[in-house]
């Protein structure tokens, strides 16, 4: 269940015209951590990170980032990102979290986007 989550909403970063914006390296990354922290945090029972990042999760994705595409180095970079939390032991994850609420916390993506 927890795959086909996150597959799902990953799908958003990977789909857009080609018209569209490319999609910054840490705009992408930090996403993705959202993402990530958004189940994280559900799946142990920490409901104010939970709010924290879904609700940034949320801005973002209403501000225009699915209509954006990103490069094969940002798609890349990406991959070794996925892999690195995958891979992580809870301990690692609340520290991979804590740079998902900063992101949320100082993204200037949803005010440079939203209109």
């Amino acid at each position: 269940m927890k795959k086909i989550l996150l597959a799902g909403l990953m799908s958003c970063l990977f789909m857009g015209s080609a018209s569209a914006k490319n999609l910054e390296t840490d705009v992408a990354l930090g996403m993705a951590s959202l993402m990530f922290c958004t189940t994280f945090y559900s799946e142990n029972d920490m409901q104010i990170e939970g709010a924290i990042v879904g609700q940034s999760m949320t801005a973002h994705r209403n501000a225009g980032i699915e209509e954006m595409v990103m490069s094969k180095a940002t798609s890349d970079l990406l991959d070794e990102h996925m892999l690195k939390y995958n891979s992580a032991n809870k301990e690692q994850k609340i520290n991979l979290c804590e740079h998902a609420i900063k992101f949320a916390r100082e993204s200037d993506f949803v005010e440079a986007n939203a209109s």
